[in-house]
């Protein structure tokens, strides 16, 4: 075979385990918990093989002539972006890996135990094990001088590190508090019809209506719940994300499937081509999050969204939505207040909770960190950032599955997705008339855009790239800044 038949052989191979392994963890999530530890055992097996083929070093130099070559850009991207990981995790040792999979399988289940119970005393432990079998794992990958906090973060946001973030959450934290300081002083906008009893299987029936109009069609993707809503792209043709009904509020299952639309509209619209490849991914996390923010913020919580679906949803629930107009109702999905929930936090709000989580985060990879008491820096902070007391784990620390699923260095991205999603979202207006096609349900050419200029180059285009060729300029947190300041001055008329 010549390089390139090894080179695919080799990445279709790679592709296949990766496949195993995402058919194994969505399985799992719904699957009898008895049969858990053998399940999990075959998933150490598994990962243990993928571990061999990621580490194969026979296929170095073919990686590293294919990543030279200029005659094909698409296979030189595919084999310089398999390059770069195979460089930095040759020296990760297998013992490592196959104790870190044992560990976060250990933790993933006693989360989902303890999590209901708010009983982080008995958490804490399997979360201290995780990150030190982390530690363990990422420890051969670190350049002299280098921080591991910051090589996690540059994992998810290439060319991020605590230096960026740190300046990013300055400019952002100014702009919040500031609007949330004059916003004490105004009237509260009165939301207490959306929290009226909204029965969840009446929501169910109406959620179809939501995913017609965001075009998520049943052919390419399935709808399902879970405690933490989220999307697995399995392939382009093969999408899932989940929901979450709040009986007292009508609002949120909503929100959080036309966020997670924008997830799933990312995997299923990369170039084709792509498919079984290293370029059927974002490049980052943050610009797949932006455009999950995107269709939350910009697109669900406008006036526009609800003057097409509100009247479908008072066919459903006539009594307690009787009166209300789009405007109030948008007025409402719009209101500020500190929540202790990330997940069910308002867009002005929402960046603090990504702060907390980052602060914390920057201590549980320092020299010194003190994992069991991790609770109470939460709540400290909490009080601090929000004005908030935290009454239990569940509500506090124990909330997202980030931390138990080792996706350490991911919660930064969530911030810097809506910075991503305002500066997208500004390109996109000049180019098509966005509120006029929310209004007339015709959201096919708002996908269209968001193909075009940022989904279909999955991974072949570096973010910056993408975010350049669709707006035009490099990056900037200052859309974000100067959309949210005009949105919530016009909001509470400050």
């Amino acid at each position: 075979m010549n390089d390139t038949e090894r080179f695919e052989a080799w990445e279709k191979k790679l592709s296949a385990y990766s496949y195993a392994m995402t058919l194994h963890g969505l399985d799992g999530n719904n699957a009898p918990v008895q049969g858990r530890k053998y399940r999990e055992s075959m998933a150490v097996i598994l990962a243990s093989e993928m571990f061999e083929i990621e580490h194969d070093e026979t296929i170095l130099p073919v990686l590293e002539r294919l990543s030279a070559q200029d005659e094909d850009p698409v296979l030189k991207q595919r084999a310089k972006l398999h390059l770069n990981r195979m460089k930095q995790s040759l020296s990760v040792r297998k013992e490592d890996y196959e104790q870190y999979r044992k560990v976060l399988a250990e933790s993933i289940a006693a989360w989902l135990k303890y999590k209901p119970a708010a009983d982080w005393k008995s958490y804490a432990p399997y979360l201290q094990d995780l990150t030190e079998a982390y530690r363990a794992l990422q420890k051969p990958r670190l350049q002299e001088g280098q921080k591991l906090y910051d090589l996690l973060l540059d994992d998810h946001e290439k060319g991020w590190d605590t230096v960026r973030y740190d300046a990013f959450f300055r400019e952002i934290r100014t702009c919040a508090v500031s609007l949330l300081e004059q916003i004490r002083t105004k009237d509260q906008i009165d939301d207490s019809f959306l929290h009226q009893y909204y029965p969840a299987e009446k929501q169910r029936a109406f959620m179809p209506q939501i995913l017609k109009y965001m075009g998520f069609a049943e052919e390419w993707g399935r709808i399902s719940e879970s405690e933490h809503p989220l999307t697995t792209p399995v392939t382009a043709g093969d999408i899932r994300f989940t929901t979450k009904y709040r009986e007292h509020d009508v609002s949120a299952a909503i929100l959080s499937s036309v966020h997670e639309i924008g997830h799933a509209w990312f995997g299923h619209q990369i170039d084709p081509a792509y498919e079984g490849t290293i370029l059927a991914r974002a490049m980052s996390a943050g610009l797949h999050e932006s455009q999950s923010r995107l269709c939350e913020n910009h697109l669900g919580r406008s006036i526009a969204f609800w003057q097409y679906n509100l009247s479908l949803l008072q066919e459903v629930f006539p009594a307690e939505l009787a009166g209300i107009t789009p405007e109030t109702f948008c007025r409402a999905l719009n209101r500020t207040e500190a929540t202790l929930v990330r997940t069910q936090a308002d867009e002005l709000t929402y960046p603090l909770h990504i702060m907390i989580r980052y602060e914390i985060e920057k201590r549980m990879f320092s020299d010194d960190p003190d994992i069991l008491h991790l609770d109470e820096v939460w709540n400290q902070m909490y009080h601090e950032y929000l004005g908030l007391e935290v009454p239990d784990a569940q509500s506090g620390i124990l909330q997202d599955m980030h931390w138990p699923y080792a996706y350490f260095g991911y919660f930064p991205t969530y911030a810097l997705g809506s910075a991503f999603a305002a500066q997208f979202n500004a390109a996109m207006r000049k180019d098509i008339n966005v509120d006029d096609l929310l209004r007339e349900g015709r959201t096919e050419e708002i996908f269209a855009w968001l193909k075009e200029h940022v989904q279909h180059w999955g991974a072949f285009l570096s973010t910056d790239e993408i975010i350049r060729r669709a707006c035009g300029e490099d990056f900037s947190p200052r859309f974000w800044t100067e959309y949210i300041t005009k949105k919530y001055t016009e909001l509470y008329r400050l």
